[in-house]
């Protein structure tokens, strides 16, 4: 019969890595959303809320590369 293979435990900082990557696709996600929404808006009022949206986007997704760069991890 064959091996079963042998399952490695994951580590709190392979956990973090893996929540940090997992949260940056999310963030990743949200600003595409974000983009798309924005080309279709008409309203200056959901034009402004959509601008800052996108800049917090971005700083999220900035700390969260930095973070991952910082901890090794490949994002």
């Amino acid at each position: 019969m064959g091996e079963l293979p042998v399952l490695k435990r994951m580590s709190r900082t392979e956990k973090e890595q893996r929540a940090m990557q997992s949260e940056l696709q999310a963030a990743l996600q949200a600003m595409r959303a974000n983009e798309a929404a924005f080309e279709e808006v008409q309203d200056p009022v959901c034009i402004e809320q959509l601008t800052y949206q996108h800049a917090a986007l971005m700083c999220r997704c900035r700390a969260l590369l930095r973070a991952l760069r910082a901890a090794g991890a490949d994002p």
